[in-house]
């Protein structure tokens, strides 16, 4: 193989390798969150004691975050909030749960890795009625935020971008070489003798 050609194929593994690199991301860092929550069993949750409703606030958490949670019975009714991963309306497992709370409560809780939409409830049912029917919302747990959400797909768009810069460089050089190696003057023949 001539000179030329090593020269560019190295050229454009080089590239190439660049390219990988920059596209492989490190998750984001676990945040810390804080959420206040009002409830009732009568109207629901809601994010001010004023915007009650069923189904309450989405909320959005990543996976690692901590997660303070500020929550305040307006009923006077014990309550008890929790993620519900499977679905069958009770706490239990490895579902988070709050302790018990008839007035206002400060919890922590960190997100486990159980990605998808689940619904956060309270499943108390001392006093008149129940909190099933009312007292829900969606929680939706992601892998990791976005490292920077201006730019379309996150914080590997610069390095993507930077990624094909490296290689069009790459490629114009390799261009230029070969190029300049292809007009190399031949020495004219021998004289004839």
């Amino acid at each position: 193989m001539s000179k030329p050609h090593t020269a560019l194929i190295v050229a454009l593994g080089i590239a190439a390798a660049l390219l990988a690199t920059s596209a492989i991301s490190t998750p984001a860092a676990a945040a810390d969150r804080s959420i206040t929550l009002f409830g009732s069993r009568a109207g629901g949750w809601g994010l001010t004691n004023t915007s009650l409703s069923t189904p309450g606030p989405p909320l959005t958490v990543y996976v690692g975050d901590n997660v303070t949670l500020n929550l305040t019975s307006l009923d006077g009714f014990s309550h008890r909030w929790f993620i519900d991963y499977n679905g069958n309306n009770v706490s239990g497992g490895s579902e988070p749960t709050s302790p018990n709370f008839g007035t206002a409560l400060l919890w922590n809780f960190t997100v486990s890795n159980v990605t998808g939409t689940y619904h956060y409830r309270s499943d108390r049912t001392a006093g008149p009625g129940d909190d099933l029917t009312t007292m829900w919302g969606n929680i939706t747990i992601s892998a990791s935020p976005p490292s920077n959400p201006l730019l379309p797909g996150g914080g590997n768009t610069v390095l993507i971008v930077a990624g094909v810069l490296i290689i069009v460089a790459v490629i114009a050089f390799a261009a230029f070489f070969w190029r300049r190696m292809g007009k190399r003057e031949t020495p004219p023949p021998p004289p004839p003798s």
